[in-house]
């Protein structure tokens, strides 16, 4: 797969539960993406496995300080 108009291409992986919920037809192979042979963009979603793990609020903790200084978490 390539992006034309794009210089950096990174891709991470995602965890068991994620490839669980959405099952997809590529491989990487020697630093490359393969599509796969499914149509559209090779996802299919499984509605009985998302099911499974139904959605939970989460909050990220404020990466700012009182006076609005930016700081790491």
């Amino acid at each position: 797969l390539a992006i034309h108009n794009f210089g950096i291409q990174e891709y991470m992986q995602h965890g068991a539960r994620t490839g669980e919920v959405f099952r997809q037809s590529f491989t990487f192979e020697d630093g490359y993406l393969h599509p796969g042979s499914s149509v559209g963009l090779g996802v299919e979603y499984d509605d009985d496995a998302a099911a499974r793990y139904p959605y939970q609020a989460a909050y990220l903790p404020f990466n700012r300080l009182k006076d609005g200084t930016v700081h790491d978490w």
